[in-house]
């Protein structure tokens, strides 16, 4: 994925307009408006800014991967310390579903009269839990959670 589509997509995920966040940015206008058409290649200056101010983004911008429980270490550091968690289910649904209606309003994809879209989020958790996931459900209201997966 480009990076100017990584800018749009961190910027109206955090409810900030081109104007705003240049300015948040410490850049001109201008300039975050060529980044995001893709006019003008991004200075690392402005990609590290982006990541300072957003650091959950950073492996994402960088690599296009993301997880709750990745953890960024430094060459100074010994030893890298793994540590596997769970994910309430709840909230991977969240995320696939707001996947779907940011592809939607990108026109990525476009829906269509009739389609359920249950079966991907089954089959998203399904491929989570494959990559070595582990999904956390809830059994009741008064429970606590117990983990499947």
């Amino acid at each position: 994925m480009d990076l100017k589509l990584k800018f749009k997509l961190i910027r109206k995920k955090e409810g900030f307009t081109q104007n705003n966040f240049a300015k948040h940015l410490a850049i001109p206008p201008s300039s975050y408006q060529r980044y995001e058409l893709g006019t003008s290649e991004v200075p690392s200056n402005v990609l590290f800014k982006i990541t300072k101010l957003f650091p959950k983004y950073t492996m994402w911008l960088m690599i296009e991967q993301a997880g709750i429980s990745a953890e960024q270490i430094s060459p100074n550091d010994e030893k890298i310390k793994i540590k596997v968690a769970a994910v309430p289910a709840e909230l991977l649904n969240a995320a696939f579903e707001q996947t779907l209606t940011t592809s939607i309003e990108l026109g990525w994809i476009t829906p269509k009269e009739g389609v359920n879209f249950s079966m991907l989020a089954d089959l998203l958790r399904h491929d989570f839990i494959q990559q070595g996931g582990r999904l956390i459900e809830s059994i009741s209201d008064d429970a606590t959670s117990s983990e499947a997966g």
